[in-house]
């Protein structure tokens, strides 16, 4: 077979070479279900041989109705959503010549109005969604009603693990809760707590297990006294950093596995207590880096949002132009940031 013979080769010219139906043609090269592997293998083959993913892409070009891309953000906690709605839209910028079109529906915080949100998605036309799910499986028939529509949906942030969605993209989380672990074991011998989200949402559950499973490792005799859930509220984690402080006044460190910490520091410092215990915070923006540089965070693990809200929609693009099925994870590096190498992550204005 020689590709030169033919300029622009189509479904229906695939479906011939290989001897399937177009229907089943077209579930192959859509990654859709209701087909054996070894005849989506044939078929992939044969579309590669003939360039048929570099004449989707030509097209894109020429394309008369736009693919729209729903993106569903929290806007709180905006320290670390913003960074992904900035990636998201700089994603979408960049991808504008191949008529690819945002569609926002922002929810207040995680966790809470993504039904709404999702299923007022599904009566509009739209070619992919990019999400942040607040909870574990709560989503999954929404994510999967998505699915069986043509409609992928990239997870970003955390993850729907158990859904039908098309991949998530995010630091992995596990290695998060163990860099955490391993540098707090390191760091103290008394008296550990981590302030995370809920324990719904995958990535601070993850983190909590990887916080765990590292500290019992490097530290022979743990003392994790207290595991609180903030909801991703600032008052929240207020309340919590004061009931610890309370509580456990031998406490010696804190982890804070979400980017909701500008509370926890505050109430840390209008105790008194801001350089007796060490903290570990979660990722970089303004505030975090005020208290790195005044020592009353230790370290900070960057998750670089924009890079995930960046690749998420770029994943989503070469799946449904490109035909190019992502792993179910895209991992992005963690990266412990300290104050001897803040300038590198967070350079000065």
């Amino acid at each position: 077979m020689n590709p030169k013979e033919k300029k622009s080769f189509t479904i229906q010219d695939i479906a011939k070479l290989t001897g399937f139906s177009i229907g089943t043609v077209d579930r192959a090269l859509h990654h859709r279900e209701g087909i054996k592997p070894e005849t989506r293998e044939k078929i992939l083959e044969v579309a590669e041989q003939v360039g048929y993913r570099t004449n989707r892409v030509a097209s894109a070009l020429s394309r008369k109705k736009p693919l729209v891309f729903a993106a569903v953000f929290p806007r709180e906690l905006h320290y670390f959503y913003d960074d992904v709605r900035r990636g998201f839209q700089d994603a979408i910028e960049r991808l504008k010549d191949f008529r690819v079109a945002p569609l926002y529906k922002d929810i207040e915080t995680l966790g809470s109005g993504e039904e709404e949100a999702l299923s007022s998605l599904l009566s509009q036309e739209i070619s992919g969604v990019v999400f942040a799910p607040g909870h574990s499986h709560r989503f999954n028939h929404l994510i999967n009603n998505f699915t069986q529509r043509g409609i992928p949906v990239v997870a970003v942030s955390t993850d729907a693990p158990e859904s039908k969605r098309l991949t998530t993209v995010c630091v992995n989380p596990r290695k998060n809760g163990e860099l955490a672990g391993e540098l707090m074991a390191n760091w103290v011998k008394g008296e550990v707590a981590i302030l995370i989200g809920s324990q719904e949402i995958d990535d601070h559950y993850q983190k909590t297990i990887g916080f765990q499973e590292a500290l019992a490792q490097f530290q022979p005799s743990p003392q994790l006294v207290a595991i609180l859930e903030s909801q991703e509220s600032e008052n929240r984690a207020e309340e919590n950093t004061r009931k610890l402080l309370k509580n456990h006044p031998e406490l010696s460190g804190i982890y804070i596995a979400t980017a909701n910490s500008v509370g926890v520091c505050r109430t840390l410092e209008e105790s008194g207590r801001a350089q007796e215990i060490k903290v570990i915070a979660t990722d970089l923006f303004p505030e975090v880096v005020h208290y790195l540089k005044k020592g009353v965070i230790n370290a900070t693990i960057f998750q670089n949002p924009y890079r995930q809200g960046f690749e998420a929609t770029m994943s989503l693009f070469q799946f449904l132009v490109e035909g190019i099925a992502p792993p179910a994870y895209l991992y992005l590096e963690p990266v412990i940031v300290m104050r001897s190498n803040l300038e590198f992550y967070f350079p000065a204005h």
